[in-house]
């Protein structure tokens, strides 16, 4: 008798087995959001941390783009970054509430247990996590700066922006004055922090002007002119960011997930033939994904309630959560296959058509519940390096056992929303905070 394996309490750190994407949808909608706002992640908060990426990159130009500190393994910018997000720790001015700081819960504990920020005391992958980390895409996108991190021309454009909202005219490049004294003073700051591998005593009025002059939640209205216009020109391609710009000031901002989906539904309606081509694409994919996803986590759901015990066809089959999932995939495999260009632009990648070839020709819940297990365990197997283990255990007769951590004990809501978010609330965000949505 196959018996359902011991199982302690969820280790986070499974992700590393292979606990992300175990459909294997996330390739095909990078490409997809990438096509309607590449310079634009989920992740991005407040679009100011641009602002705090340029000044920095002009702080920190002295240093060669291979420097690092004492530490060994620290370079210029994070050092930059640990100053920026320690001032607002200090301050009480701390913006984490309504824009998110990356990384300052790790600072405010350092600073509570009397520790400097430095590498071991900060986030363990700054590159990606860390505000600098966050939002270097759309910084390198909309030409703030190069690939090097140095300060490309838009990049001068806007810390002249910001220096003159500040009145510290001169910031970027005179040799006496208010703006030149406090670059050099976060100059001198950055290379203590060198110096020492972690940030260093600096008196209160430093910690309050920079926390005040970086505040993600008070741009000053030229800087904000200089973000608005970058984004709105490099962001993505002009005719579908302003189409976008337009429809999300129409609406009054998409502000929550779930409103996305409905939003650019409506919106693929009266777009251009190309953007309304990409928004169609969009809807397809995300119908497909949520087919399969629904009747993943209905399998799960349904191998969740028997109390560990083995589930087999029969079962899932008899499951109330079944039918609406494949009625949803069958509409939904027609539409991706109709498509003028969908599968023609994933041609290359054959990830959506390997897994439309999985499931077209499921017709009963039967055929479901081995398409899915074939399709989970194909994505698993291909995942890099060596692969990743399955969610499922396999026995016999047909029976499988969900593995612990997996367990799903509710059943899918089945409100048809998209499984991905495709940055669209981000966009609405920065145009709320720059001004452009009223």
């Amino acid at each position: 008798m196959l018996k359902a394996p011991f199982g302690s309490e969820f280790d986070p750190s499974e992700e590393a087995e292979g606990s992300i994407d175990p459909l294997g949808l996330q390739p095909g909608y990078e490409r997809l959001a990438d096509r309607l706002l590449p310079a634009v992640t989920v992740r991005m908060g407040n679009p100011r941390f641009v602002t705090a990426i340029a000044i920095g990159a002009r702080v920190c130009d002295e240093w060669d783009t291979d420097a690092v500190a004492a530490d060994g393994i620290t370079p210029p910018w994070l050092v930059w970054e640990w100053f920026v997000v320690e001032a607002f720790v200090r301050t009480g001015n701390s913006p984490s509430e309504t824009s998110g700081v990356p990384g300052i819960q790790k600072v405010r504990r350092a600073l509570r247990h009397q520790r400097p920020v430095c590498a071991s005391a900060y986030l363990r992958t700054p590159s990606a996590f860390g505000f600098t980390g966050v939002f270097r895409r759309l910084a390198q996108g909309i030409g703030i700066i190069t690939h090097d991190g140095t300060l490309d021309d838009n990049g001068y454009e806007l810390v002249s922006a910001w220096a003159k909202d500040q009145g510290l005219d001169g910031f970027l490049d005179a040799a006496a004055g208010a703006g030149p004294a406090f670059r050099e003073r976060l100059r001198r700051a950055v290379a203590q922090g060198m110096d020492k591998g972690h940030t260093t005593y600096q008196p209160g009025d430093f910690w309050r002007d920079l926390a005040t002059r970086l505040d993600p939640r008070t741009p000053g209205r030229r800087e904000k002119k200089v973000l608005i216009e970058r984004i709105l020109s490099r962001a993505g391609e002009v005719e579908m960011v302003a189409q976008l710009k337009d429809a999300l000031i129409g609406q009054g901002g998409v502000s929550e997930r779930d409103q996305e989906a409905p939003f650019l539904r409506k919106l693929s309606r009266k777009a251009p033939a190309a953007f309304e081509q990409l928004l169609t694409a969009i809807d397809a994919y995300e119908t497909f994904g949520r087919a399969i996803t629904d009747a993943f986590d209905a399998l799960r759901y349904c191998a969740s309630s028997q109390g560990g015990a083995p589930v087999d066809a029969r079962s899932f089959s008899a499951s109330k959560t079944v039918g609406p999932s494949l009625a949803l995939l069958k509409t939904s495999l027609a539409r991706v296959c109709a498509h003028p260009t969908l599968l023609e632009w994933e041609r290359e990648e054959k990830g959506i058509a390997q897994a439309v070839d999985r499931f077209e020709g499921v017709q009963t819940a039967n055929d479901l519940f081995e398409a899915l297990l074939h399709h989970h365990e194909q994505v698993q197997r291909e995942k890099l390096p060596h692969g990743k283990r399955t969610w499922f255990e396999r026995g016999p007769r047909g029976r499988i056992v969900l593995r612990a951590g997996y367990t799903l004990r509710e059943p899918p809501a089945g409100k048809g929303g998209y499984v991905h978010e495709y940055r669209v609330p981000t966009f609405s965000r920065f145009l709320a905070d720059l001004g452009a949505l009223r």
